[in-house]
């Protein structure tokens, strides 16, 4: 494995130890909460600074710094199971990021707009687990991806229920349509020998092989974790600040 992956692992692994302290900096479900009272909590600065980092470095957020991707790739670390493709679940998370955000933005406007920031709203001690209740949400936070992954493969819940990548994808959409420069992939299908190793190896289940053979290795479900890219020993996909056209995959 690539020393790229591995450190992109134990960043993974070490957001995941911690998130009995830092739960409460992504919660979105305080987020929500701290709306309803006008007020701008740690959170709110998180998903805001999330969604917008994807006009520069598209999806790489979600390979680096999710705690909900740590917990799916900590158990296909334990036991890989092959992604289920069951398309009429796709639109669900976009169902479901449509409804966060329109809950917040309604729960705002509702308190008059934001009016204070505390970064610490309901987590004055700094710690995020410090309550049996707060335990119970822990765990249930954890089984929120790790279900999915477990009956239905590799970041099942990124696929199908994920409203929080939703933002990232539209951000990439954006600096997509306006061409802007941005963290891509590319390939040079010249020097592929079809080992499919990229396929293999795709934290996401892609057909990366059918990405490099289109021409584009454009794909909304991408989150440019660069497993392709390291593992490919003919050195076919390399990271780009270019814009590639679209692929049709």
């Amino acid at each position: 494995m690539a020393t790229r992956q591995r450190i992109r692992r134990i960043v993974l692994f070490l957001i995941l130890i911690a998130l009995p302290i830092t739960l409460n900096y992504y919660s979105v479900f305080l987020i929500l909460q701290s709306a309803s009272e006008g007020v701008a909590n740690f959170s709110f600065f998180f998903w805001v600074s999330f969604a917008l980092t994807s006009l520069v470095i598209g999806r790489l957020a979600c390979s680096w710094i999710c705690p909900l991707g740590a917990v799916q790739e900590t158990l296909d670390r334990m036991a890989e199971i092959r992604l289920k493709r069951v398309k009429y679940l796709k639109g669900i998370k976009y169902v479901l990021a449509v409804a966060w955000v329109g809950a917040l933005v309604a729960l705002a406007i509702s308190a008059g707009g934001y009016h204070r920031v505390n970064l610490l709203y309901n987590t004055e001690s700094g710690v995020s687990v410090d309550s049996p209740m707060s335990l119970i949400i822990y765990y249930t936070v954890l089984l929120v991806p790790f279900l999915p992954a477990l009956f239905m493969g590799k970041r099942a819940f990124c696929h199908y229920f994920c409203p929080w990548g939703v933002l990232n994808t539209v951000g990439t959409k954006i600096k997509n349509f306006f061409g802007w420069p941005s963290l891509n992939l590319k390939a040079d299908s010249s020097q592929c020998v079809n080992c499919k190793t990229c396929n293999r190896e795709c934290t996401m289940s892609l057909d990366v092989n059918a990405m490099v053979q289109s021409g584009s290795m454009d794909n909304a479900e991408c989150i440019l974790c660069g497993s392709c890219v390291d593992n490919c020993k003919k050195g076919v996909i390399k990271y780009t600040w270019r814009r590639e056209k679209t692929a049709k995959v």
